[in-house]
């Protein structure tokens, strides 16, 4: 083919495309084109501007001879469609979507060329495509210099007019570019467990902690049976009060006699039921409230060792006469001092003074001899009581009914009737001052 003939008509060519970069100089994304050794002619051009028109269709030209081999491997082909840009990058001075964007009818040009890279970049790769329609010209060698790692979209110059009409898009991809991070993998299998740590340093020492309340807690109900009568419970009869440890106990009040407010733990009446017991039975309480009654020794000892408390004695007769004794003071020990009696003075009463000389005796039973005489007094006597060298009274003696000819062994006050009448009616009883 002919050189002249192919530079001739490359100059209205190059006439074209510097007349449209100089009408569109505000559109300087168009890259510089390096055309290099131009079929033979050792002539230089440097073209910078934007494709023109398409030119008309030229006459089907031979199939050009493969160009030489970049100097890199090529990569697969990009085949997105022109204006793809990668997300990431952006080459100044390349072509970009809105810029250069109409396509060109080049001459049926097939092959591939090898384009120079700058140091360090990877190639790039171009590819002519087109059906044949004629005879062309071998296209030229270009150089992209300032080529960035990413994916451009160039526009060939025009071709000779041929014999048909076909668009050719030339498509550089730039080799290299790290791709987008893979899926996370599974986690791996716990590993082994790790050798005990050294014994860390001791904390700071900590606040001492709060001091409980020495404060008494408020009783649930009353302690007494005179504190119900202030509280205006004014019927005699069994009621529930509360012991210092404020357990409840049921317990009979007399709300009538001498001002009431009295807590009963005697009460003799038909002898219905049996005094003459054992220790344990004394300790404990015994007895019926519909009848005859021991509060129990225990319970007698926590009631009276809160506070003081005044004792009465009342009695009556198989005739119905009526009597009492009234001391100042009233208190039963602990078991541990085996129930001790602890008596004030004598203050009045008709039946007259038959315990004072009991005052600081113990308490004794048929099976538990406490008393200081020979003998065990309750046995000889067939009670319990705070017997001393035995007795001057004995209220928890057997039920004889009134007079009996043995000796001492009824419900006897002696400074009542004497040792040998068993009263129908005792109750012992105490109140709070």
């Amino acid at each position: 083919m002919d050189t002249r003939g192919v530079a001739a008509a490359m100059r209205p060519l190059v006439l074209l495309v510097a007349f449209l970069c100089t009408a569109a100089p505000a559109l300087d994304t168009c890259p510089e084109v390096k055309v290099v050794g131009l079929e033979g002619s050792d002539k230089l051009s440097i073209l910078r501007g934007c494709p023109g028109l398409p030119g008309a269709a030229g006459p089907k030209g031979e199939a050009g001879a493969d160009g030489p081999k970049g100097p890199h491997p090529a990569p697969p082909r990009l085949t997105e469609p022109p204006g793809l840009k990668v997300p990431g990058t952006d080459l100044p001075g390349a072509v970009r979507p809105g810029h250069c964007e109409r396509s060109r009818l080049l001459p049926a040009v097939r092959g591939e060329l090898g384009l120079e890279s700058p140091p360090g970049l990877p190639a790039l790769v171009s590819d002519w495509r087109g059906a044949s329609a004629g005879a062309g010209i071998q296209g030229p060698r270009l150089l992209v210099p300032r080529v960035r790692p990413s994916t451009a979209f160039l526009r060939a110059r025009p071709g000779v007019p041929g014999s048909g009409r076909f668009a050719h898009r030339r498509v550089l991809k730039l080799a290299g570019g790290q791709g987008p991070p893979g899926a996370p993998g599974e986690p791996g299998p716990p590993g082994p467990k790790g050798d005990r740590g050294e014994k860390g340093e001791p904390g700071p020492k900590g606040e001492a902690p709060a001091l409980a309340s020495t404060s008494p807690l408020p009783f649930p109900g009353p302690r007494t049976c005179k504190e119900l009568l202030t509280r205006g419970h004014f019927l005699s009869g069994w009621h529930t009060i509360y012991l210092p440890d404020c357990q409840p106990l049921t317990v009979l009040c007399d709300m009538d006699t001498d001002g009431g407010g009295w807590t009963v733990f005697q009460r003799r009446s038909d002898g219905s039921v049996d005094f003459y017991r054992d220790w344990a039975a004394y300790k404990r309480g015994f007895g019926s409230q519909l009848g005859e009654f021991w509060l129990g020794n225990d319970h007698i000892h926590a009631l009276t060792a809160q506070g003081t408390n005044e004792l009465r004695v009342d009695l009556v007769d198989f005739e119905g006469n009526h009597q009492f004794a009234k001391y100042r003071s009233f208190q039963v020990a602990d078991e541990a001092e085996k129930y001790m009696l602890v008596l004030g003075a004598f203050v009045e009463g008709n039946a007259g003074d038959s315990l004072t000389s009991h005052n600081n005796s113990l308490f004794t039973t048929k099976d538990q001899d406490n008393d200081q005489y020979a003998s065990n007094c309750a046995v000889l006597y067939q009670g319990a009581w705070w017997y001393k060298s035995c007795h001057v009274s004995n209220l928890n003696g057997r039920y004889l009914g009134g007079s009996h000819g043995s000796f001492a062994n009824g419900v006897n006050w002696s400074s009542g009737k004497g040792y040998n009448y068993s009263y129908k009616v005792s109750e012992m009883k105490f109140r709070a001052t």
